[in-house]
């Protein structure tokens, strides 16, 4: 009888694998979803997008029986998204045959693996995020009052954005502040009628504020040092995302280790779109 082991097995434990580090990391990204993703364009090859930036131009009266004009057109500028980060962790599983086993065990693996990979990525984008050209002061170091939201919302509608359609990301304590069912932001979200007997629901819980989706990001500081940034207010358009290989997990049995050698790596790329003349969102710093 034909023996079925890690050897002769070896090309399912990608597969075996791969499934569950991928669900891990999807599950911990959280500013990847906020922001526009172009990896449909780089997806078979390029390490390059080319984003144009399109002029505004103006309008003009139309006068009876006189023809149009046509301005001359403007010279389009464009940002560069360059595919230019390769990531990947790598590890030895010793007597692999014993952790495929046991289920639990090997769900801590997939798990680090997927949130591993999941924390880098949302690093790397929280690097673009943090370089907004405007900058609102928030009321107190690492705080978030009434105040603040609604010089948030000044800044955004001066900016012609639209709340509806953005993000707010907070380091911990600004969302703890912003969430606070007593004295902060959420103590004014809180509904009299809720008990009927006209006692107040007190959850704390706020998960849109105006339109915009407020969440924790663990890549912000919370430093108390003058001018550092504790968050971020933008719409998906203001920064650009693309995996020009997501995911990748690939394994092979060493018999010289005794144990599967298991490489999960992934290739990307992320660039903010914001500068002077054409701001898309803001930065909370500490004043």
């Amino acid at each position: 009888m034909a023996y079925l082991d890690t050897t002769t097995g070896a090309n399912f434990i990608p597969e075996l694998w791969a499934e569950p580090i991928y669900k891990y990391f999807e599950a911990s990204l959280k500013l990847r979803g906020s922001v526009e993703d172009y990896s449909a364009l780089v997806k078979s090859s390029g390490d390059t997008v080319h984003i144009p930036k399109i002029q505004m131009d103006g309008t003009n009266d139309k006068s009876a029986s006189t023809a149009v004009t046509f301005s001359a057109a403007g010279t389009e500028g464009k940002v560069d998204l360059s595919i230019d980060k390769h990531k990947y962790l790598a590890n030895i599983f010793e007597d692999i045959a014993l952790i495929q086993s046991n289920f639990e065990l090997i769900s801590k693996y997939t798990r680090m693996f997927g949130e591993s990979m999941a924390r880098k990525v949302e690093d790397d984008l929280w690097a673009e995020l943090d370089g907004f050209q405007t900058t609102v002061d928030v009321n107190a170091d690492n705080s978030f009052n009434a105040d603040t939201l609604e010089a948030v919302l000044s800044s955004l509608y001066g900016q012609d954005i639209d709340p509806n359609t953005c993000s707010m990301v907070l380091n911990n304590q600004c969302l703890a502040d912003f969430m606070n069912p007593s004295s902060g932001v959420a103590s004014y979200f809180i509904r009299k009628d809720a008990g009927g007997d006209g006692t107040e629901l007190r959850t704390g819980a706020v998960g849109l504020v105006y339109g915009m989706n407020v969440f924790h990001g663990r890549s912000i500081a919370s430093a108390t040092a003058d001018g550092t940034v504790v968050g971020a207010v933008y719409p998906p358009e203001a920064c650009v995302f693309a995996a020009q290989q997501d995911i990748r997990v690939q394994a092979q049995y060493d018999v010289e280790y005794l144990g599967t050698k298991v490489v999960a790596d992934m290739i990307y790329g992320s660039k903010l779109i914001d500068e002077s003349g054409h701001t898309m969102g803001l930065n909370l710093t500490n004043p």
